[in-house]
């Protein structure tokens, strides 16, 4: 999804075999009979979208809504803009080659000329994906490296590692907020900030996403920025999938269930007078907002997930149910603590309910649990023994709250025998 010169919103979609744009109520094919041999990938240079998919590469003009090949552009797995250059990875059928176009000129790709060129990248492995901006960060299978424009004619970029043995294990899971690069890592999920590289999901969630997934599945991975919130996402499809969301400026995890066939960060489509007949059959008169307000000209920044029908949305809605745990702790060192009440500090009013496992020894399988509901005082009246306990927190589907900061047990120290 990008937008253009002319201030729309575009959005873009590849099958494969096809390019289409998605314009009011409908996707209109741009081109067809294409061979594809990865998924496809875009980047925005100027009113053009580059897109590679390891067949030919095709750009697509925005403004004009037309598609072509780019003359003399390598095939490629990956792409991105590097200042003014299109820089392509995994370039002409070489997994560990980049490759970048002249100066300003996406249909410049002749090696030396005005600026354009080639480096292959001799450690590291394939080359994963590749981070654009005022300098690139390349993500290889195994290292990370950062490409700076240096502005010499004949060597225009230099080329210095950020990260040896610490590279993408899923070329979907690569995706860029600023000068921020995440992705997953056979360590886990990492973060680069273009110096140097460091873990995110260690004892949070690296274990249980490895633990629910092969490795030989994670081509199927899509990573998402929320461009509204301090928010990336990596989502796995599945019935249910698994999606995990981090919020780095919070450092805090959380995830989700839902069924759907991937998201991407985008843009609100523009809509075409015929689109608007479509959405108001009652006439212009009907429409309950000016043809001038923004929403018709697409360009309003969101997070956008494509259902299992194919169809694009947001995740807005009724509140899904809802659910905050506590690792086992030991509230009365010591001794056994006797817990009493619960009290949710958060804003709901209604549909929560408790669970306690309290147990004498870690090892011990669950013990006697306790459910409760609010009351008017804001408290959950329960009744539960144990030296270590885990509490958790369950919210109903559809039930009315915003946040929720945590929860904290009413609890007495038992007897020490």
């Amino acid at each position: 999804a990008f937008v253009a010169s002319n201030g729309t919103g575009v959005l873009l979609a590849g099958t494969s075999s096809a390019l289409l744009r998605y314009s009011g109520t409908a996707w209109t094919t741009l081109g067809s009979g294409f061979s594809t041999a990865d998924r496809w990938r875009f980047t925005q240079f100027g009113d053009l979208a580059i897109c590679v998919c390891g067949g030919a590469t095709k750009k697509v003009d925005m403004v004009a809504n037309t598609v072509a090949n780019v003359p003399g552009a390598p095939t490629a797995t990956s792409v991105a803009t590097v200042r003014d250059f299109v820089v392509y990875g995994g370039a002409g059928g070489n997994a560990a080659l980049v490759q970048w176009s002249s100066f300003g000129n996406q249909d410049g790709n002749t090696p030396g000329v005005n600026q354009a060129g080639f480096q292959p990248m001799l450690t590291g492995g394939y080359v994963m994906g590749i981070a654009g901006g005022e300098y690139g960060v390349i993500v290889q299978r195994s290292r990370v490296v950062r490409m700076s424009y240096t502005g010499d004619p004949d060597n225009p970029f230099q080329f210095d590692e950020i990260s040896a043995n610490i590279g993408a294990i899923s070329r979907g899971s690569i995706v860029q907020a600023g000068r921020m690069v995440f992705f997953l890592s056979d360590r886990g999920f990492m973060m680069c900030d273009g110096n140097e590289v460091k873990p995110i999901g260690f004892e949070r969630v690296d274990s249980t996403f490895f633990a629910s997934y092969a490795r030989s599945t994670l081509g199927a991975m899509y990573a998402a920025i929320d461009p509204r919130r301090n928010i990336v996402a990596w989502y796995m499809p599945g019935t249910p999938g698994m999606m995990l969301v981090y919020d780095w400026a919070l450092d805090r995890w959380a995830k989700i269930s839902l069924t759907a066939q991937g998201l991407f960060s985008g843009f609100s489509a523009n809509a075409s007078l015929e689109s608007l007949d479509a959405l108001y059959p009652s006439g212009v008169d009907s429409i309950p907002f000016s043809l001038d307000d923004p929403r018709f000209s697409g360009g309003d920044p969101l997070l956008l997930v494509v259902s299992v029908a194919g169809t694009i949305g947001t995740l807005t809605g009724a509140n899904m149910a809802a659910y905050f745990a506590t690792p086992f702790q030991e509230y009365a060192s010591g001794s056994r603590a006797r817990v009493r009440t619960v009290r949710p500090l958060g804003d709901a009013v209604s549909g929560l309910s408790v669970t306690l496992d309290a147990r004498a020894r870690l090892g011990d399988d669950a013990g006697a649990t306790a459910r409760s509901t609010l009351q008017p005082s804001g408290q959950m009246p329960v009744r539960s023994t144990g030296r270590y306990i885990a509490a958790r927190l369950d919210l109903a589907e559809s039930a009315d709250w915003t946040f929720q900061q945590g929860i904290e047990l009413e609890f007495e120290a038992g007897a020490v025998r």
